[in-house]
């Protein structure tokens, strides 16, 4: 089936299961996956980062959590502690690596995208102007969760 042939469920079918896939792979930690829910906007987010796309899929991924979570992560895979500076560099580079991965899980799915350098979301960012958004919450051992936010403008 062609981009052009998938209805817009289906499409957003393929990005929700294509993040879930992502984040396994990227994250070396085992998660518990939540129910996709839907968003009214406006997004409110402490700390993230946020990856757009372009192609037959076009919005933006949106990683949330605390900035002491990314920190974990960076030390689960790296073995050492992830602070300030490389803190803001290691959470855009690991939303490119789930972008990245997204993109190739939709590509196996005969959908065409490119994915957009990554923004570093901080303090009290507030997004609006996306047509639909799913969040889906991700929740890792001491309860904490990373919520996936899928904002599409399709």
């Amino acid at each position: 089936m062609t981009a052009g042939e998938k209805s817009m469920n289906e499409i957003i079918k393929d990005v929700y299961n294509g993040s879930i896939v992502s984040v396994k792979k990227i994250i070396p930690i085992d998660p518990v996956v939540g129910a996709p829910k839907i968003m009214e906007p406006p997004l409110k987010v402490q700390f993230g980062v946020m990856i757009g796309y372009t192609g037959n899929v076009k919005g933006e991924l949106v990683l949330q959590s605390t900035d002491t979570f990314f920190s974990s992560i960076g030390e689960k895979m790296f073995g050492m502690p992830v602070e300030g500076e490389m803190l803001d560099s290691f959470a855009g580079e690991l939303g490119n690596m789930i972008a990245g991965s997204l993109s190739t899980y939709l590509s196996e799915q005969g959908l065409t995208t490119d994915i957009t350098h990554p923004t570093i979301l901080k303090g009290d960012a507030t997004l609006s102007g996306f047509k639909r958004a799913l969040l889906v919450e991700v929740t890792y051992p001491e309860n904490q969760t990373l919520s996936i936010y899928l904002l599409l403008n399709n």
